[in-house]
């Protein structure tokens, strides 16, 4: 491609980019109801950190989530002209998680598939609300059509400073 094409065609798209302004992944949080889930937040003993944070202009949600021996962070965002948030995130040991966010049961769930040297596993990732400072999370595998399977682990978390 020559460089005035390359040229025309990123004009062009940041032209088409303008004119189609899309509602910020917060408006669809606020609709849901999940945005509770912006903050700081940690297990009662602290060995488990997780923090979301709203980033450019609120169109998408930074993701950091510290273990005592892995730490992650990832970012979240709105499908272009879709109401579908997907989320990818990596860790300090090279894996890969993707996955889409929805409701189950009236709360938030991620499902995603993770890719890391042990091979490929499918979760499901309740985030239950207890109250506006506390949630708690439940991790399940997931079964080969998507549905919620083997309970894995979960924790409580409280809004951290």
């Amino acid at each position: 491609m020559k460089i005035s094409q390359m040229i025309r065609l990123m004009v062009g798209v940041a032209a088409l980019s303008g004119a189609v302004q899309a509602s910020p992944l917060s408006h669809f949080a606020e609709q849901a109801g999940v945005t509770w889930l912006i903050g700081n937040w940690a297990t009662a003993d602290g060995a488990v950190t997780m923090s979301f944070e709203w980033r450019l202009d609120k169109q998408v949600i930074a993701t950091k989530m510290t273990l005592p021996d892995r730490q992650a962070e990832g970012t979240i965002a709105l499908k272009p002209a879709t109401t579908e948030a997907n989320m990818i995130s990596v860790d300090n040991k090279g894996a890969v998680s993707m996955g889409r966010w929805s409701a189950y049961e009236g709360h938030p769930i991620l499902k995603s598939t993770i890719e890391s040297e042990i091979g490929k596993m499918k979760l499901a990732t309740r985030y239950i609300k207890q109250t506006d400072d506390s949630f708690e999370v439940k991790v399940y595998r997931q079964t080969d059509t998507g549905e919620l399977g083997e309970f894995v682990v979960g924790a409580e978390f409280k809004r951290a400073q």
